[in-house]
């Protein structure tokens, strides 16, 4: 077998080997054998040494070497069939060799031979496509701590395997070609200090009213987003990846510039529709290359500070010193978020346990988990949102911003669409990755007209809010893609659109200079602190939540005891909200089991709620 550093930099040769081995065996077992090579070999610490496509600049990184590629999928291609083996002929010699077609886009072929694709001994099999995308509304603080080699790690010095001499052209990708994707994928910010970025950042903190994407054919959910989207080619039939999968993938990275001139001869198709759908399946690996996967794990965070294995060892001791210091923690992002807040103690109550939900079941089409928010009486100031958005960024893993007004409404594209001519799902703005907060921003909302774009994306937002489901438009019928977003919705009156508790804030600031109050955060959200707020949010998110026989019991008898005293006083929403509520006061104080004095709190918490709510004119409040 190859040596220790050969898998990373030379991984054509490992699978060579690998392929011999097995030439008497099926393809699925020799793609199994390559699979579990990789996949004992990519270890937590190994995986450090790995160039990052999301960080490497692509001129910067060597085609043909082992890469890491932390994405969510944003469209699956139909399966593409494929020689997995075919036939080699020396045209001197005549000599005949059988050549492995898996992890590769062209034929090895040199220059004095053919590949006979009519022999008997080939084997066509299937692999499949998945347009993958940097992971949406990813945090700038996440892709500056991913650990990773150094940019010159994929181009160290080595002699090339005798069967890549005539490959040449591979390694050969134009710095010209690929200068505008790297440069785009260059987006780490400079500066960590919260009112420096908010100064320099907020403005931009989230697509601007007349946003189009300058490279529409990347296909980027969000138009201001940068970075480097890749075709992943997957050969295990066992792997199962959906749209907005999250996934950390290791593999071989190709920007073979043949790829470019797939679809430049024009015998190759005589249909318009079927070049347009070459042209989107096949787009210049200079701009979107390929990464044949090795190895693939389903991400249940994306927080770099933390183990990406909840089960491993460095996880549980990162997630024990966190708990040590649960409560301290607890207390420090309450005190910090009822100063963005205004404030109000309980918003920040009610905001901690939004930025911890979650759904973690579903009952028939009902999502279990989830907590929406509406905070009302929000303040009217241009920046406010904005700032407060930007300090959630700090906070969490990812997060989108979007301003709720008629022209956004009427202009941008929230739901994704099937584009039958490319044979391709076109990019929405709401194809989000797990646990995404969606600030939604409807204080500069105006009277006006909708147009039927319009109705479609308020009807998409209240559907994720309300079913967390997104229905991507298929022209003849819509095709349901369950979701899991949180969403905060900050609104004047009560939000048009639904939520699963609405707040007004009660303020104790008024008429403030916003950099100045927010400026008096900076010296707590030092680097230290945010690291372990941060990773406390997402330790508290997978925390494994039950109900001991004990409590349950209490709560149900408190349910019952109250509605025989007042039907009116809790109704059977009431009760799953105040569920939801306890639920995730438990997660805030690492907890994986509620108590009474829990169901006490969440209870009073929602009494306060409620009464703040009846206290507003009757044409400004709903039932909620």
């Amino acid at each position: 077998m190859p040596g220790i550093e050969d898998w990373k930099t030379r991984p054509y040769m490992t699978i060579r080997q690998i392929f011999e081995e097995h030439k008497g065996d099926s393809h699925e077992t020799f793609i199994k054998s390559v699979e579990n090579y990789f996949s004992q070999r990519c270890t937590e610490e190994t995986l450090k040494t790995l160039p990052s496509v999301n960080s490497t600049p692509l001129d910067q990184l060597q085609s043909g070497c082992v890469v890491k590629y932390r994405c969510m999928v944003q469209d699956v291609f139909d399966p593409q069939y494929f020689v997995g083996r075919y036939s080699v002929t020396n045209k001197d010699s005549g000599h005949t060799r059988i050549e492995c077609g898996s992890f590769r886009d062209v034929p090895l072929i040199g220059p004095n031979e053919t590949a006979d694709f009519d022999s008997l001994q080939n084997v066509t099999v299937e692999r499949h496509g998945f347009y993958c995308v940097p992971i949406p509304g990813e945090a700038s603080w996440c892709r500056r701590i991913v650990p990773s080699t150094s940019n010159s790690a994929g181009r160290e010095k080595r002699g090339r395997d005798p069967e890549e001499e005539d490959m040449e052209s591979e390694q050969k990708v134009t710095k010209e070609e690929i200068t505008a994707t790297s440069a785009a994928g260059d987006s780490q910010d400079k500066s960590t200090n919260f009112v420096d970025e908010q100064m320099t950042g907020v403005e931009s903190s989230g697509p601007s009213n007349k946003t189009t994407p300058k490279l529409p054919s990347l296909n980027m959910p969000l138009p201001d987003e940068k970075g480097v989207p890749c075709i992943v080619r997957v050969y295990s039939g066992d792997i199962e990846l959906k749209t907005t999968s999250v996934v950390e993938i290791v593999g071989i990275l190709c920007m073979d510039p043949r790829l470019a001139s797939v679809f430049d001869n024009e015998d190759e198709s005589n249909d318009i529709t079927e070049k347009e759908e070459l042209q989107a399946h096949e787009p210049p690996a200079s701009l979107v290359p390929r990464l044949h996967a090795l190895v693939i794990r389903h991400m249940e965070h994306n927080n770099p500070s933390l183990s990406p294995q909840v089960d491993s060892e460095s996880y549980k001791k990162a997630f024990s010193d966190l708990m040590a210091d649960v409560s301290s923690l607890r207390l420090e992002l309450l005190s910090i978020l009822e100063h963005a807040l205004l404030g109000d103690r309980l918003a920040a109550e009610y905001l901690l346990c939004q930025l911890i939900s979650g759904v973690y079941a579903r009952v028939d089409v009902l999502p279990l988990g989830k907590l929406c928010v509406n905070f009302s009486k929000c303040p009217v100031w241009p920046r406010y949102c904005k700032f407060l958005h930007h300090l959630l960024s700090q906070l969490t893993t990812q997060s989108v911003y979007l301003d709720i007004t008629l022209e956004n409404m009427n202009s941008f594209t929230l739901v994704p669409k099937k584009d039958y001519n490319q044979n391709r799902v076109t990019a929405g703005m709401l194809q989000l990755g797990s646990g995404t907060v969606l600030v939604l921003n409807e204080t500069a909302l105006q009277q006006g007209q909708l147009n039927p774009q319009g109705v479609s994306n308020v009807k998409a937002l209240a559907d994720v809010i309300k079913w967390q489901r997104v229905d991507y438009d298929f022209q003849w019928h819509p095709i349901p893609v369950y979701t899991n977003v949180n969403v905060l919705v900050f609104s004047e009156g009560e939000s048009l659109l639904p939520k699963d508790v609405h707040l007004p804030l009660l303020t104790t600031c008024h008429d403030l200079d916003l950099a100045s109050h927010f400026s008096k955060l900076d010296s707590r959200l030092t680097q230290e602190n945010l690291d372990k707020l941060r990773s406390y949010i997402s330790a508290c998110r997978l925390i494994n939540y039950s109900v001991s026989d004990e409590t349950q019991k209490v709560i149900q008898d408190d349910f019952v005891e109250t509605r025989q005293n007042d039907p009116n006083k809790m109704s059977v929403e009431d009760f799953q909200t105040l569920l939801v509520v306890v639920r995730l006061i438990c997660l805030s104080h690492g907890q994986p089991s509620p108590n009474v004095a829990m169901w006490c709190t969440a209870k009073a918490m929602e009494e306060t709620r409620k009464a703040r709510v009846a206290e507003l004119p009757a044409s400004n409040r709903s039932s909620s």
